[in-house]
């Protein structure tokens, strides 16, 4: 169980990274199962780069705080995810948006075990 904790962002950090590729190898399936229709022009641009960036930052975020012992990366992309669960619920307040509990309650999943990770590496290791 000590090494699961310890190692239990791999799982979103996996799946990120998964879904970063899925949007530049087969982005109209990428952006389906996300609820999305793929864009035209600039706006195929703007979801291909930011959605890539997300995912594949992300991930790369996690594989670097796992990999270096440095809690602080997880910390950011603890955040990141957090945030998008946010701003979900901001855009369904504010905006007309569909409350997408599935894709809110992924996110939370994954910012969990993203944070159960982090409290496993001591605040020491971490370089100023």
């Amino acid at each position: 169980m000590k090494k699961f904790t310890r190692f239990a962002a791999a799982i979103p950090a996996l799946a990120f990274l998964f879904i970063g590729f899925n949007w530049l190898l087969d982005p109209t399936s990428a952006a389906e199962s996300l609820g999305m229709v793929l864009q035209e022009g600039v706006g195929r641009s703007s979801q291909l780069g930011d959605m890539t960036a997300f995912f594949l930052g992300g991930s790369a975020m996690i594989i670097l705080g796992l990999s270096s012992q440095n809690r602080t990366w997880l910390l950011a992309a603890a955040m990141t995810v957090s945030l998008a669960a946010v701003f979900r619920v901001v855009a369904w307040l504010f905006h007309d948006a569909i409350l997408a509990i599935d894709l809110i309650g992924a996110e939370i999943i994954f910012a969990g075990l993203i944070l159960l990770s982090a409290s496993k590496i001591r605040p020491e290791n971490e370089t100023n």
